[in-house]
């Protein structure tokens, strides 16, 4: 048997010559919950694909699902409200552990584990328009339920109330602009700007969060599918770059960046 045969450390994966890398050596707990180890290619790898595959079945599946139940003719909309509210939920557990498997592997190359928090920018901004939309929807939320409140009092007085004011915006508008008040268009009794008076709110956490939550995923898919390109072709393969210690071509980057 040839001398290379016999250095093989794993038959399956020929070209491993760590044994650091051994599958049989990565532990799991340590790779997704302990930022300050160190983790060679093929366990970051490994834990990356994990997370990326989660991440992907919370974006297929529910809305997949609620999809062929729209076409079957039945109800899907429950199946895609969960995962609207799910998709933030997922992505915000797997960014934060996005963050410990790149520093890890930062760690392990020589790299400052700075640059770990990249993975956490699409989170970051996310959450920043998540916080926005919560805010606004919420005051909104606020708005009509004082309004619903007072139409409920006294529905006349608010009707004569909100009819006087449409008038004098009119009697302003066609003054300034020398054009024509328009009429109204008729409405339900309760009708106010497109809103129900005399349907009840639905309840506040739910109205605020099914605007806030997609937010959320509005930035996080997209800048997370670039990040995933900046982990794929540098923090997986710094600092040889495809050639492992001890094969031919090895190419140390360990003191380029």
């Amino acid at each position: 048997m040839s001398q290379t045969t016999e250095t093989v450390l794993d038959p399956k994966r020929p070209w491993l010559t760590d044994a650091r890398e051994l599958p049989g050596h990565m532990n799991w707990f340590e790779t997704l919950f302990d930022p300050t180890g160190e983790s060679p290619r093929l366990h970051f790898t490994r834990a990356w694909t994990l997370l990326f595959s989660l991440q992907s079945l919370i974006i297929i599946v529910p809305f997949t699902i609620a999809l062929v139940l729209n076409l079957a003719g039945g109800d899907g909309e429950g199946v895609s409200l969960f995962g609207t509210y799910a998709t933030p939920i997922v992505f915000v557990v797997t960014t934060l552990l996005s963050y410990v498997i790149h520093s890890r592997r930062l760690n392990d190359a020589g790299k400052s584990p700075l640059w770990a928090i990249l993975p956490l920018v699409p989170l970051l901004l996310g959450a920043a328009f998540f916080a926005t939309t919560a805010m606004s929807k919420a005051a909104e939320y606020d708005k009509k339920f004082e309004m619903r409140q007072d139409y409920l009092t006294d529905p006349e007085a608010f009707r004569e109330r909100q009819r006087e004011e449409r008038e004098k915006a009119e009697a302003a508008a066609a003054e300034k602009g020398g054009e024509q008040p328009q009429q109204r268009r008729g409405g339900p009794p309760g009708a106010h700007g497109g809103m129900n008076l005399d349907q009840p709110l639905p309840p506040k956490t739910g109205y605020v969060l099914k605007a806030a939550a997609p937010m959320i995923q509005y930035f996080m898919i997209p800048l997370s599918a670039l990040i995933a390109i900046w982990s794929l072709m540098w923090v997986a393969r710094v600092p040889f770059f495809g050639a492992y210690p001890g094969s031919e071509g090895q190419v140390d980057e360990r003191a380029r960046f």
